[in-house]
């Protein structure tokens, strides 16, 4: 019975300071990404797995128990021999304030799949982040769409390509 009750006040008591609001300060916020997608639909077989990189730039302001980041951010996933989507977007991310810190973030930008296969992209998606101090580390989970066209003049061919993307990163907050 003791055991137990200890248990529940461990729990209750990380969950109360998980959400308490941090002391970081508004600010510079700059943020790197390592990824890995899996192909849900695109000129590519469904199912292919690609590995990638990405980082972000942007302003961190603190409002009450949220953070809302506005930031530009690219990206590079090589899916296959085929489709090595790079990215370059503008966007935001709401997160709750604290030692762990749950996020939504949204982006939209440019993408280039090919050397003539180009197109607008976004991504959705939610991430949790523990924070220390000016350093922030977490996992994340999105959709990223590329509604890409083969320029080939009146021959352009729509292409979309969609993925599914887990990844870890590691961000400073100044």
């Amino acid at each position: 019975m003791r055991r137990n009750l200890f248990l529940i006040s461990v729990i209750a008591g990380l969950g109360v300071v998980g959400f308490l609001p941090s002391t970081a300060r508004a600010g510079l916020s700059l943020g790197a990404d390592m990824n890995v997608g899996v192909v849900t639909s695109g000129a590519g077989p469904v199912g292919d797995v690609g590995s990638g990189i990405g980082g972000r730039i942007g302003y961190r302001a603190n409002l009450g128990p949220f953070a809302i980041t506005p930031e530009i951010g690219g990206s590079y996933l090589r899916l296959n021999a085929v489709e090595t989507p790079m990215r370059g977007v503008v966007g935001g991310r709401l997160a709750l304030r604290g030692m762990v810190q749950p996020s939504i973030f949204a982006h939209y930008g440019i993408a280039i799949v090919q050397q003539d296969v180009r197109g607008p992209t976004y991504d959705l998606g939610a991430a949790v982040d523990l924070s220390a101090a000016i350093v922030r580390v977490g996992v994340h989970a999105g959709y990223v769409a590329v509604q890409s066209t083969a320029d080939r003049g009146l021959d352009s061919v729509y292409v979309p390509l969609e993925w599914v993307e887990l990844g870890l990163h590691a961000g400073l907050g100044f």
